[in-house]
Parts: C-alpha cells; sequence; structure tokens
C-alpha cells in the first residue's frame, strides 16, 4: 500500500494503519511496564533462594536484556515498510 494516492492526498487506510500502530504500540509499552518489574522481582527472589542458574533471571540477567532487545526490534520492524 503506498502512503500517498497519485493526487498527494493521504488514503483512509494509510491513517488507519497509523492509528491501529500507535494503539497496539501503546498496549504494548503499557503491558511491558506493567509485567516486567514484577518478573525482575520474582527472578531476584529465585536467585537469592538459590536455585541453579537464577543469576540468568535477575534484574540485569540475560533474560531481561533479551526481553528487551525484542521489544526494540519489534518496534523497528512495525516501523519498516515490508516487501510486497
Amino acid at each position: 500500500m503506498k502512503a500517498l494516492r497519485k493526487t498527494g492526498a493521504i488514503g483512509t487506510g494509510t491513517i488507519n494503519t497509523a492509528i491501529l500502530a500507535i494503539v497496539l504500540l501503546t498496549v504494548l509499552f503499557q503491558l511491558y511496564s506493567v509485567l516486567v518489574p514484577e518478573a525482575q522481582t520474582a527472578g531476584n527472589t529465585l536467585n537469592s533462594s538459590g536455585v541453579p542458574l537464577g543469576n540468568l533471571f535477575v534484574s540485569s540477567g540475560v533474560v531481561f536484556v533479551i526481553i528487551m532487545a525484542a521489544l526494540l526490534i519489534l518496534v523497528v520492524k512495525s516501523f519498516m515498510g515490508g516487501k510486497k
């Protein structure tokens, strides 16, 4: 789908897609901001209990770095144009 018509006007499909993307990103960030701190607290508790490999789940552990990188990649891919 092209962003502009031949006359230079933006189509309603483009506007609908932009609004949907903004709403979905807002919901995604709200969900992320609620769930990740709870998971980090649970990871710190798990690590302090002495579970093997529990240090992967601490606040600065590799699991949360992977989650943050996946979120960043998802946001970037959502704004890049797709191949048709």
